[in-house]
């Protein structure tokens, strides 16, 4: 695999594991709250934590699996992975009608955290189904997660602070999920 494919493989899963930290960036926004640059640090260190674990024990099993078995792994966590976030950004809500009202406040390192837990789960998986599939490197995967990560956060509280966030806002778990489908059924092309 070149450089380049698995540089393209690298920022998609990136981007795609990292469209929720949009969303965060855009709530926030919409309340004309500026998240801070060292909560949206903290956030991603995390988010680079979870997606070395998973891309190192993607690695290791890369090792003891045949590339057609890994490719179908990768494409498996990646597919559950955006289908897992089109049922609970959409589905879900539907099923259950619960609306409830969040009151945001300028986050702090605890909020950073707990933010920066929540929005990992899926670097994890991401991290795993990159390496596994021989697709991307361990470093690669990992500094693009983060990268992307913190990028979404900032892009996400500017687009919220401004006219977009209504149209995007509703969209970004939609795209999350066809973009982490997507970067899935590639792995076994």
């Amino acid at each position: 695999m070149n450089w380049l494919n698995a540089f393209i493989i690298a920022n998609l899963i990136g981007i795609g594991s990292n469209l929720d930290n949009t969303s965060v960036g855009i709530a926030y926004g919409i309340q004309k709250i500026k998240f801070p640059h060292r909560i949206n640090m903290v956030i991603n260190l995390l988010g680079a934590c979870t997606a070395l674990l998973g891309a190192y024990m993607g690695e290791v099993i890369s090792h003891y699996t045949s590339l057609n078995t890994a490719q179908f792994v990768s494409c498996a966590v990646l597919c559950g992975i955006g289908s897992f976030t089109l049922y609970s950004a959409y589905l879900h809500p539907l099923i259950y009608k619960r609306t409830s009202k969040v009151e945001l406040h300028r986050p702090g390192i605890k909020q950073g955290v707990l933010l920066g837990i929540g929005l990992s789960f899926t670097n994890v998986a991401s991290g795993f189904s990159a390496t596994i599939a021989n697709s991307a490197t361990l470093w690669t995967t990992v500094i693009s997660i983060a990268a992307w990560g913190y990028i979404m956060i900032f892009l996400g509280n500017i687009i919220g602070i401004g006219i977009v966030s209504k149209l995007f806002g509703k969209y970004s778990s939609l795209a999350a999920g066809f973009l982490l489908i997507g970067v899935g059924v590639h792995q076994i092309m």
